[in-house]
C-alpha cells in the first residue's frame, strides 16, 4: 500500500505479461491446464490500486483488467473467445507504406526555425511509449525541452532544433524489480526501441530527427538544472524539427553481406 504508484503500476504491468498473457492462448487452445491461482496476483495488485484510489480508467490499467477478466472466466471452466484481429500480411499498398517509413527514413541535422506543434509532440511521445520493452515495464519517460538553455547542456555536434525529447527511465522500477542483476543490458534495448520508434513517427509527420547521445556529466548536468529527480537515467534524446536539407540517405550493405554464414 505504501509502494510508489509508478513502481505499482509497473508492477501490474509485469504480472498481467507473465502470469496471465502469455499462458492465456496456449491454455484456450487447449494445449495446457490454467494454473490454479491463475489470475489471483494481478488481482490483489489491481485491488490494492483501486484501493488507494489511483485511475482505473487508465488504458493500460483497463488492459489489466481485461486479461484478469479473462483470467477469471477460465477458472469458471469457461472458454472466453479473444475478441482480436490475429496478425495478417500487410497488402501491396500497405508494403509500399512501410517500405516509405522505414527505407524513406534519413537522419536530419539542420532544421528550419518553424514551432513544432504540440501534438505532432504527443504523437511522437505515444509512438515511443508503443515500443517493445521488458517484461512490459514500460519504465521510459519523456522530457520535452524547446528552450535553448536546457537543450545546450546536452548539445553535441549539432545545431539546435525546435525541440529535443529526451529519454528518461525509471530506475526504481529497474531496481525494484531486480533488473540491475539479471538483465541490465534491456535498461539500453528499452531507451533504443523508444528513440527508434519516435524517429520514426516524427518522418510520417513529415519532420526530421536525429538520434543522439550525450555524456553522463551532461545528463547530470540537465537533471540538476531543472530539478528532476535523481532516480531518472538519461542516456539518449531525439532532436527534431522541420527539415533544413535534405541529405543522401546513407546506404546499406547488401542483405546476403550481412548474414552471418554458419
Amino acid at each position: 500500500m505504501a509502494m510508489e504508484p509508478e513502481i505499482l503500476r509497473a508492477l501490474i504491468h509485469e504480472r498481467v505479461h507473465h502470469t496471465i498473457e502469455v499462458l492465456i492462448y496456449p491454455i484456450v487452445s487447449q494445449k495446457r491446464k490454467h494454473p490454479p491461482n491463475f489470475g489471483d496476483e494481478v488481482g490483489i495488485l489491481l485491488e490494492i490500486w483501486k484501493e488507494r484510489g489511483l485511475p482505473l480508467s487508465d488504458p493500460d490499467i483497463v488492459w489489466a483488467y481485461r486479461y484478469l477478466d479473462l483470467a477469471e472466466s477460465i477458472r469458471r471452466g469457461e472458454i472466453p473467445r479473444i475478441d482480436v484481429e490475429e496478425v495478417k500480411p500487410f497488402d501491396e499498398n500497405e508494403i509500399k507504406i512501410v517500405n516509405k517509413l522505414i527505407f524513406g527514413r534519413r537522419s536530419i541535422r539542420q532544421w528550419r526555425k518553424d514551432k513544432v506543434p504540440d501534438w505532432m509532440i504527443d504523437e511522437i511521445i505515444k509512438a515511443g511509449l508503443a515500443a517493445p520493452n521488458a517484461c512490459n515495464l514500460q519504465c521510459q519517460r519523456f522530457l520535452v525541452l524547446t528552450d535553448e538553455e536546457s537543450m545546450s547542456i546536452i548539445k553535441g555536434d549539432v545545431p539546435l532544433p525546435p525541440v529535443k525529447i529526451v529519454i528518461c527511465q525509471d530506475m526504481r522500477i529497474y531496481e525494484w524489480m531486480g533488473f540491475l542483476e539479471t538483465a541490465p543490458q534491456n535498461i539500453y534495448f528499452d531507451a533504443a526501441a523508444a528513440a527508434d520508434h519516435m524517429l520514426l513517427m516524427a518522418h510520417a509527420l513529415g519532420l526530421g530527427g536525429v538520434w543522439l547521445t550525450h555524456t553522463k556529466e551532461q545528463a547530470e548536468r540537465l537533471k540538476k538544472h531543472l530539478g528532476l529527480p535523481d532516480y531518472y537515467r538519461i542516456d539518449t534524446h531525439i532532436a527534431i524539427g522541420w527539415p533544413d536539407e535534405a541529405p543522401i540517405k546513407s546506404a546499406r550493405m547488401p542483405c546476403e553481406k550481412a548474414r552471418i554464414k554458419v
